[in-house]
This record gives structure tokens, C-alpha cells and sequence, in this order.
């Protein structure tokens, strides 16, 4: 009891002395496993009781998982409260550790719509950085990496022409290679349903693209976006 009252009082101690543009509704849940689901985490919440979570989503750095999650509480006067609560968990042997943040970044892609979605796609600004990638589209959208690294958008259509997409030009998206020496692409595929997101991934995770033209050469690792 006495240290639960010790992790209380020090969580009372780092909510007053919030930094300047962190906000009192949100907590950065760091040190979760990469193949965590915003799903894990709210039955992890919900095991250990802790309450007054509205909202979870993954943070992530060019789409990949960071082991980083995002919780919004319904109310500020908890933040202690859940603060402290969270300092006691552990996830399969996992410490996590609950700080403090500002508001989390939802992306320049947001709000924007089918054509403003475009748009982003046409000047590269996708960067699948901060809370779900900065896009709206999670659950629907697919990371396909390993492809060849000259791969157009057109020749991804026809590779996906047995799977329904969202429909427009940014249903489609060439991202930047991780590195000037990467000989393959990384492309950002959005569905039109999360049932067919995850046809796609079951039926393209780990296969070979166009193994009669290129044999093994090229991978494909297929990961939904949540």
C-alpha cells in the first residue's frame, strides 16, 4: 500500500509540474512490443482496471511500429490517477513506461479528404511518422515492402488487380526508400474495407513478387496499418 502511495504522490508531482505544451489528456505508453495492436492494449487496460481511456492508437516512424502508444483519458483531473496505474504494468515481460506528451500529431493527411489525400501523395509528403502514420485510413491500409525499388504506382495496380482498393490516385502511394542504396520500394496500399486489408496481407505476406520473372529475388512483407 505505501508503494502504491509513493507511485501516486510521484505521479501527482510530474503532473504539476507539466512541460510547457504537454497536454493533461494524453499519455505516451513507451516500451510495448513492435507487433503490439491498439486492440492488446485495451484488453491490457481492461484487465488491470484501468479506466477513463477513451482512445488508443500505435505511433509509428516511416509505418513501422515504434513500441510506442497513445492513450487519451476522458478527463484531466485522471491524469495522475492513470499515471500511476500504468506504471505498475508489465506486457509479456515487458516494463512499460507511461510519460507525459503533447498532443499527438494526427498528420497533415487527416482531414483532408480523398483529394487532399492526393495531393499528399503527388508532393511525397507521406512520411508514415507519429500517431497512426498520419493517416485516417488505419485498418485499411497495407505497408508492401521489398518490391523492386523502380516499381511504378500503375505497376502495383495491376499486381492488385484482384483486390478491391479505395479508388483514386491515393489508393496507391510510392514512398521514400529508406536510404539512397535501398534497391527496393516501400508502397502504401489502401483498401476498401478491413476485411479486404487483411485478404491482402494472409495471401501476400511473405510470398515472392512475380517469382517467373524474378525468381526469389524480391520479398514481399505485407503489415496492416492499425
Amino acid at each position: 500500500m505505501a508503494a502504491r502511495g509513493a507511485i501516486f504522490a510521484d505521479a501527482l508531482k510530474t503532473v504539476k509540474a507539466l512541460p510547457k505544451g504537454h497536454s493533461d489528456v494524453h499519455i505516451r505508453l513507451v516500451g510495448l512490443p513492435r507487433t503490439t495492436t491498439p486492440a492488446d492494449v485495451t484488453r491490457l487496460l481492461a484487465t488491470h482496471k484501468v479506466h477513463n481511456i477513451t482512445k488508443v492508437t500505435l505511433e509509428y516512424h516511416r509505418f513501422e511500429p515504434t513500441g510506442s502508444a497513445f492513450l487519451t483519458l476522458n478527463q484531466p483531473s485522471v491524469l495522475p490517477k492513470t499515471l500511476a496505474a500504468l506504471k505498475q504494468l508489465r506486457y509479456f515481460g515487458h516494463q512499460l513506461i507511461p510519460r507525459t506528451t503533447s498532443p499527438p500529431d494526427d498528420g497533415r493527411m487527416r482531414s483532408r479528404g480523398l483529394k487532399g489525400r492526393e495531393e499528399a501523395s503527388e508532393r511525397s509528403i507521406v512520411s508514415g511518422n507519429g500517431c497512426q502514420g498520419g493517416i485516417t485510413d488505419v485498418g485499411k491500409s497495407v505497408l508492401l515492402s521489398g518490391l523492386p525499388g523502380k516499381i511504378t504506382t500503375d505497376a502495383v495496380r495491376w499486381f492488385l488487380k484482384n483486390y478491391k482498393l479505395m479508388g483514386g490516385k491515393a489508393e496507391v502511394v510510392k514512398l521514400d526508400a529508406k536510404s539512397r542504396s535501398s534497391l527496393t520500394a516501400r508502397i502504401l496500399v489502401r483498401l476498401s474495407s478491413t476485411s479486404e486489408a487483411f485478404r491482402l496481407v494472409r495471401n501476400l505476406h511473405m510470398t515472392n513478387y512475380e517469382p517467373d520473372t524474378w525468381e526469389d529475388k524480391y520479398t514481399i512483407r505485407a503489415q496492416l496499418i492499425l
